[in-house]
């Protein structure tokens, strides 16, 4: 009836009294599609740091995720697949690149260097990071200006924990100790992660000596027993030194773990450090 022949007039006005409501819904239904559409787009191709915006208006505890040498924010993010997914339900991961791009095949495994980014087909490969270098004298290069890097690039936000592959984990605990990264962090996860004394004196001179708060926040440090790069040895090296540290071996090499047994472990050390604390501080 809503179709009977009339002037264009009278179709239109009684099309849109009868049809309006079904005609909403397709509009409503149409709407929602392209909007799931559109986020699911966003978050596949939008930069780390556009993710990071957007994930500052959520109220979940946030996790600083830094990668290792010759890595990025994105290789790193790919590179933890599984154990991403299991975070990403409870927290905002923030993947943050390093502030010195590197020459492609750059070599620094004293350092954590992960060389399984190199791309087999015609394209380039993808731009590699890292935290800072070693000089042809093997100093390390750049340490103190990452640190003012990372307390820039997190001025104004809130974090919860930091997780870091390889020279990732070496600042992650170094950071913990010099108070550098904007919020309350509560908790440490590394994975394949070198002592290296270089960060932690910058640490220290950044804290003026007090470091103590920074060694009382829990940490967890994986160590594959069969690495290669680094040996078990130095990650019990850091261990000791970030203070209130907890080394878990696994039987892998020079890797952030993604089996279900380190990452639910993984999982229930930062639910007992950050989510405990986010209910108490709810309830009080």
């Amino acid at each position: 009836h809503a179709f009977s022949a009339r002037s264009p007039c009278c179709y239109t006005i009684v099309a849109q009294r009868s049809c309006l409501p079904m005609w909403n819904n397709s509009r409503s239904a149409q709407s929602t599609i392209l909007l799931v559409l559109l986020l699911l787009f966003i978050f596949e191709t939008a930069p780390t740091e556009v993710l990071a915006m957007a994930s500052a208006t959520t109220n979940k505890p946030r996790i600083l995720c830094l990668h290792g040498m010759s890595q990025s924010g994105a290789i790193f993010s790919n590179k933890i697949g599984g154990a991403k997914r299991k975070l990403s339900r409870q927290y905002d991961l923030h993947f943050l690149d390093g502030p010195v791009q590197l020459e492609q095949h750059h070599p620094s495994t004293s350092d954590g260097g992960d060389h399984n980014n190199s791309s087999t087909g015609l394209l380039p490969p993808p731009p590699s990071f890292g935290w800072w270098v070693r000089d042809n004298q093997g100093q390390h290069v750049g340490v103190e200006t990452t640190f003012d890097y990372i307390k820039d690039q997190t001025k104004g936000q809130h974090y919860d924990a930091i997780l870091g592959f390889s020279q990732g984990g070496l600042l992650a605990t170094a950071l913990a100790l010099s108070g550098d990264v904007s919020g309350n962090i509560k908790a440490v996860v590394t994975a394949g992660a070198p002592f290296v004394p270089d960060a932690f004196e910058v640490a220290a001179a950044r804290a003026g000596g007090l470091t103590e708060q920074g060694k009382a926040i829990p940490k967890l440090h994986f160590a594959g027993e069969t690495d290669a790069v680094i040996a078990v040895e130095r990650v019990e090296q850091l261990c000791e030194a970030g203070g209130d540290g907890e080394l878990v071996r696994h039987e892998k090499g020079h890797l952030f773990p993604t089996k279900a047994a380190q990452v639910n472990y993984m999982i229930e050390f930062l639910a007992k450090h950050v989510l405990q604390d986010e209910a108490v501080a709810s309830s009080s």
